[in-house]
Formats: structure tokens, sequence, C-alpha cells
């Protein structure tokens, strides 16, 4: 049977001090990368998946409000660039392929898909071994798989070690297997030797690699301002080799804080002894569309450059309500990893021409009204944040956000972060595309569709499109479908160009 949609409008209106003429066909691969990824089909929750929403919540850590809701996650990924694409596994469901390096996605679901918090997938001898916390190990000859269990990890055998969460398997050039692990408040992080022909056993004795130092970075600790000196929640350890040097990165802070980050440390042996690099930490961002940048997977890929998939914070209803982003790792003149910044624009990829940056258009919450709101200030939706959002009234055929310009504008290309309220799939309310079209107007009273997603099948919480130039006045965003039983909440409507001209 078809899917019914119901129809809700939505205009959103930005204004600028010129109007000239459209073409209303727009590119159908976007050229820039952005953030958060705008991956299809994010999954339920793992824990929402149990929970009756409006119950009063379940003993189930990290939860934000009263009454349980249902909520979407990927976080905790691991990358890998094979063959000239991008292959992404993050926690809750696998796996996203990119074969434009990371500007659109497509999800190629495994043969086991939920394995578990954090995996972990390595090429070695030939071979992809895939595991995540507390699972088996898997062995596949592609990617992709299919993937069969060759058995479970036979814990080190030495008292006091943390538990089998956060795995990470390293394959060094020379053949040899090593496993790294630890998610604890304070026990630090510990690796030890993988037979490479036996995965699944362990050879020597495991070795902490960091341990939680909060009195040397006062950023492992636990809190929205790092505040509890006794937990750091040591986390996520990931391994890259560069020039001979090891360097073993780590999560801390809390994945439910915007303060989550990572760190490194260095050494000339994939065993330690590990010592902090002078550059720490190496990924913190706490401000903006995209903050909590931790658990972070540092891989050398396109051009042969070093990026990172990483954690982005989005905590609404859970402190594991998170989303993905990626973005380029560089090395200073020390040989120091550290990430530059976390990018929420559309970003160039390197070795390209340069090119003008593209940069929000309705950036300015000050001057964005409405007249229509169910539940939150129409501002919500250009507040540069994915934890606030606008919501149509349910009874107003025609709501609308206003925001004004100070200068001329070509509009480029638009991005839209929804937030399915209502999402319960005890009752049929399941996950589902939103639709929706965005026109400019290109001269007074004159509207022409730039970006045309009504017809879409595509599940995406996250859309990027990008669209011919277009000299405009203003643009709107009309809504026009979503799944049945969702309230399409609008957290980040933007419009990306350039002013002036």
């Amino acid at each position: 049977m078809p899917t019914r949609y119901h129809g809700v409008l939505l205009s959103v209106l930005i204004s600028a001090s010129t109007a000239l003429g459209a073409d209303a066909s727009a590119p159908t691969s976007p050229t820039r990368l952005i953030n958060p990824l705008p991956l299809p089909d994010y999954p339920v929750g793992k824990i929402a998946r149990s929970i009756t929403p409006g119950q009063p919540n379940q003993p189930i850590g990290l939860w934000l409000v009263d009454r349980a809701e249902q909520y979407r996650e990927l976080a905790d990924p691991t990358g890998l660039w094979f063959e000239g694409k991008w292959y992404l596994y993050p926690s809750v469901d696998m796996a996203w392929v990119s074969a434009d390096e990371g500007r659109s996605w497509q999800h190629h679901p495994l043969n086991v898909r939920d394995l578990g918090y954090a995996p972990t997938v390595v090429r070695h001898r030939g071979k992809f071994l895939l595991m995540a916390s507390g699972s088996e190990i898997y062995s596949g000859p592609t990617p992709l798989g299919p993937f069969e269990p060759i058995g479970k990890l036979i814990p080190p055998a030495k008292p006091g070690l943390p538990g089998q969460i956060d795995p990470m398997l390293f394959s060094d050039e020379d053949g040899r297997l090593f496993y790294y692990w630890g998610c604890t408040p304070h026990s630090g992080l510990w690796g030890v030797e993988l037979d490479p022909e036996k995965p699944t056993q362990v050879i020597g004795e495991p070795k902490e690699m960091i341990p939680f130092r909060p009195d040397l970075f006062a950023w492992e600790r636990v809190g929205s301002f790092n505040q509890n000196p006794a937990t750091g929640w040591m986390e996520a350890l990931w391994m890259v080799k560069r020039n001979g040097r090891y360097y073993l990165t780590f999560s801390a802070g809390g994945t439910q804080y915007r303060t989550y980050t990572m760190g490194c440390y260095v050494s000339d042996s994939p065993l330690g002894p590990f010592v902090p690099q002078k550059r720490n930490p190496i990924f913190r961002t706490t401000e903006g569309l995209v903050t909590g940048t931790g658990h972070g997977a540092i891989v050398l890929g396109p051009q042969g450059r070093y990026w990172v998939f990483y954690t982005v914070y989005a905590c609404v209803v859970h402190g594991f309500e998170r989303r993905v982003g990626l973005d380029l790792v560089e090395f200073d003149e020390n040989g120091d990893l550290f990430v530059p910044h976390a990018t929420s624009t559309p970003q160039a990829l390197p070795g390209k021409d340069p090119v003008v940056a593209w940069l929000p258009l309705n950036e300015s919450e000050a001057t964005l009204g409405s007249t229509s709101v169910a539940n939150t200030s129409g501002r919500s939706a250009a507040d540069n944040s994915m934890t606030t959002w606008w919501l149509p009234a349910a009874d107003d055929p025609t709501p609308t956000l206003t925001t004004q310009f100070t200068a001329r504008a070509t509009v480029h290309a638009v991005r839209v972060v929804w937030r399915d309220v209502g999402l319960d799939t005890t009752k049929g309310a399941n996950p589902g595309p939103f639709r929706y079209r965005v026109e400019a107007e290109t001269a007074p009273g004159v509207w022409a569709t730039i970006v045309d997603r009504s017809q879409s099948t595509e599940d995406l919480l996250i859309d990027y499109r990008e669209c011919t130039p277009t000299p405009a006045l203003r643009a709107r965003l009309v809504i026009t479908g979503h799944p049945p039983g969702i309230q399409p909440g609008v957290a980040e409507f933007t419009v990306f160009g350039v002013t002036g001209g």
C-alpha cells in the first residue's frame, strides 16, 4: 500500500536587498561536504526501542526528559577508506557508504547490524575484522561482509581491568594485531597484543595505555563545565600510525555533554609507554551547531589526507541522542595531531580550486519572527542548535517564519535539520521521509522553486541540497508531507550563499 502523508505548509521568508532572475533547475549531486553528515535512515535509539512513550522513565541513565520519548541516534563511528569509497560503521546500525568522498551517503545494511555500541572494523591480512562492545569478533571478505563469527575475544587474565567496552582493533604494518579498550570513570584505558592468526587469543600482558589524569587535563572531567574532579569517563581509544609514530587518541568528559572532547598520547611502540603530546586536547567544540566532538576515528583517506569521523551532540531526550560528523585532521610543526575545527557550513574538498565560502544567509536570530508557533519560538529554527526547534501549529495550514538580511544574496544551498516530534514506533508513528520544497523570491512577488523534495522517498534527519546559484530577495521552505503520526519539527533551516554583488 502507498504511504500516506499529512500535508502541512511552512514558509520561511528570507529578505535581502536585490531581486534578480533565477534558474529553477538544481544540481543533483552535492559538490561540498556538510556537517552533521546527511546520513539516511537514522535508527531509533537502542534504549528508546524498549520504552513506552509518555510513561515515566525507566531507570536507565542519561534521560533528559521527565516522560519517556523515543529518539534517533548514530554515534561512536569507525571509518574505513577502501578502493575510493568511505565506509562508515557507527553505533546502533551499520553500514553507510560514500562514493563521493563524504558528500552523500547510502545505507548498506550488513548481515550483522547492531552488535553493540562502538563498533570497530580493521583490514587485517586480507580480511576485514569487525567487533563491537562485548560482541564476538567477525570476519568478512569485503568492507560490507558478509561477516561470519570467529569467536569471542578471551579477555586478558588480570584483575582490575575495565570491561570489554569501546574496542579498537589495530593491524600494524608488520602484520601484528592489537586490541585497545576501556570505557570507565577513572580506571584508565588499556591495550594488549592479539594472535594475528587467531584474533580471539591474547598474547602477553595487557598494559595501561592512558591513565585518568584530571589534575593534568581538566577537560577529562565529566560535566557541562568539566566540574566533577573525580569522574572522567575515559573511553574510545583509536590508534593512528604516521611516520613510525603511534598516536593513541581517546575521549573524555561524557558524551551527554557539549564538552565531550578528544585527546592524544604518543609513543614509538604500539603498546607504549605513551605520553601526552604537547598539543591537547586535539578536538574540543563547545559552541555552535556541531558540539560535543568526541569518540572519533582518524583515518587516512581522500587525497592522502587524514580525516576524523566523530560524534556530535544532539541531546534532547537522552544523552545518547547523537549525530555524526567528518572533518580534516592536521599535524603541526612538532608532529602533533589535531583537528583545526568542527565545520557546520558547506566545505569544499581539499585539492580543489580555491572557492568562495558559502555562509549562512539567515544567521541572525534576532531578526527571525513567527506567525504560528506550537511550542517554541520561531527563532528556534535559526539559532544554530539542534536541541531547540520550531513546531508548526497543527491547525494552521500556512505557518510562516521570517528573517531579515542587510545585504543582497545569492543562494547556493540549503540545509534542513528535522526533528520527528511524536516518534512512537509502538503506535505506528515511524520514521520516514519529510517532503518539502524551497522557493526563492527572484523579483518582488515572483517565486521560483530552487530545491524540490516534494516526492522524496529518503528518510533524512539532516537534508542538504545544492541549487543553481540564485539571486533572491527571500526564500521559503514549504513542507508538503511527513510520516503519519509525526509532527515536522524544524531544528534548523539554513540557507547558504554569498552576500553582495
